[in-house]
């Protein structure tokens, strides 16, 4: 795994987290738009009630979510232990923010009153330097 990838395994994470929680919250809308049966409608017995599959499956979801949050927070941290390794405060600064915080190298730029020529540059060199002291490719 190139250290680029390495770094990128956050972005993965967060954004399959992301689709879980956009799903889970499909799954909300889908328990609370059911209806209950009203008067004068036979209710169906022997079978699972579908209401009861839908929260199933919302506290499956919510345990999953749960589970890859706790990977993604621990993956921050050891990354961010990694990113350390860097030494020059502006190269660790730039990585923190384009691999933790999911910022574009423009919005570092701009956030570090820079060139993205300038960012770009540093970042080039920033995983250069990662990749030496974490022994990567």
């Amino acid at each position: 795994m190139t250290a680029r990838e390495y770094l990128g395994q956050v972005r993965a994470l967060d954004d399959l987290i992301n689709a879980k929680q956009r799903e889970l919250y499909r799954l909300r809308l889908s328990a609370t738009s059911l209806s209950s049966p009203t008067f004068g409608e036979k209710v169906q017995t022997g079978g699972e009630n579908r209401s009861m599959l839908i929260i199933d499956k919302i506290i499956a979801m919510q345990e999953e979510i749960s589970a890859e949050i706790d990977k993604l927070v621990d993956l921050k941290a050891e990354i961010r232990e990694r990113i350390s390794r860097v030494y020059n405060p502006q190269f660790i600064a730039l990585l923190t923010d384009k691999y933790i915080n999911g910022l574009t190298l423009e919005q570092i730029a701009e956030k570090m009153d820079k060139s993205y020529e300038t960012v770009r540059g540093w970042h080039g060199e920033a995983l250069q330097i990662f990749r030496k002291e974490n022994n990567m490719s």
